[in-house]
């Protein structure tokens, strides 16, 4: 650590030294910080560094505003029309496919930078809910099926019973239309109460 350094950290009132070469102490408070960095070695180096310094910005900034930057003539002219040149090539077919290749090019390499992770954050969600949809249509495919399969024993069996003249058709037909309604019903009561678990 460097000395001056040093005697500023064994010293609290060098925080003082920036507000009073700004002029933001009151003039009792000034005059009181004046006498101690008579006194103190600490705030007084703290002092004439911070002097230092803004003297070597007055300069720099000084020297550097002075000069000033000559202009072509139709500087201006110049500047819009260089500017329409690099644009025109925007509009070009071959740039357009040119620039689409390049984010084609970025895209891979950040995939390939990523690695294989990134792309299962990326796909995982979807590959998952494609999942769970194909469960939900295998179990849809099943109940229409076991449904079907269902109706078609109780259609033989009342295709016999009329067939064989048992029983009058019509009476078998309406009994075949409820057995039907109340098997939708319960496979649909079904279905609700296994998407509510």
């Amino acid at each position: 650590m460097a000395p001056a350094a040093r005697e500023s950290s064994l010293c609290p009132q060098t925080s003082l030294t920036a507000a009073y070469l700004d002029g933001e102490l009151e003039p009792p408070a000034a005059e009181e910080f004046e006498s101690h960095a008579r006194a103190c070695a600490a705030c007084s180096s703290s002092l004439l560094e911070q002097r230092r310094l803004l003297c070597l910005l007055d300069t720099a900034f000084d020297e550097t505003f002075e000069k000033r930057v000559e202009l072509p003539r139709d500087f201006t002219r110049q500047l819009k029309a260089r500017a329409r040149n690099d644009l025109s090539g925007v509009r070009d077919r071959r740039e357009r496919r040119r620039a689409l290749q390049i984010c084609a090019a970025l895209g891979a390499a950040a995939f390939a930078l990523l690695g294989f992770a990134a792309l299962d954050a990326v796909t995982g969600p979807a590959l998952r809910a494609a999942g769970a949809a194909s469960g939900m249509l295998g179990v849809a495919g099943r109940a229409s099926a076991e449904a079907g399969s269902g109706a078609g024993v109780v259609l033989r069996a009342v295709a016999g019973r009329v067939v064989s003249g048992s029983a009058p058709a019509l009476l078998l037909v309406v009994l075949v239309a409820a057995g039907l309604a109340l098997l939708l019903r319960l496979i649909k009561g079904y279905h609700r109460a296994s998407a509510r678990e």
